[in-house]
């Protein structure tokens, strides 16, 4: 007697087939959710990073330069207290560091320059008041992420010694 030679699949394989290829597309879906909102996260904080590290390395490196008895710590209209810092340099040019809405700005000279479009918050203080040749920057910056998230960062807290 010869044997025949069975065709195709049975109904098991089948089955087995389309739980398998369902299970791997329901996943499919959440691990490319889960994928996107991390480069999101990352992308905003190395945005955040960069421009604040940017930032901060200008205003340490204006405010060393400036003359100590031309200080003035303020607010400009509208903007949170102690968010602006205005001063003369030893070269003679005013100087001032300030935020506008979510908008960091160096103005020198006359013109303005936008160093981050990231920042939530940002003060200027004394943190000793028996050395007025101290200051202390904090900025605090923010990122919108994914589904209306944002990715917030408290970056720095410097302290920056005026030299003149």
């Amino acid at each position: 007697m010869a044997v025949k030679r069975r065709r195709g699949y049975t109904l098991m394989e089948l089955m087995l087939v389309t739980a398998i290829l369902g299970i791997i597309g329901g996943m499919g879906g959440s691990m490319l959710l889960q994928v996107t909102n991390f480069w999101r996260l990352t992308t905003a904080r190395n945005a955040i990073q960069r421009d604040v590290r940017t930032s901060l390395d200008l205003i340490n490196r204006f405010t060393r330069q400036g003359v100590s008895s031309t200080f003035v710590i303020d607010a400009a209209s509208g903007q949170p207290p102690a968010s602006r810092i205005t001063f003369t340099s030893v070269q003679g040019e005013t100087v001032s560091f300030y935020q506008s809405g979510k908008r960091l700005y160096m103005s020198r000279a006359g013109s303005n320059s936008m160093l981050s479009e990231h920042l939530a918050y940002i003060a200027f203080t004394y943190p000793r008041t028996d050395d007025p040749s101290l200051i202390s920057v904090a900025i605090t910056a923010q990122s919108p992420t994914f589904r209306g998230g944002k990715k917030a960062l408290q970056l720095s807290v410097q302290k920056v010694r005026i030299m003149n």
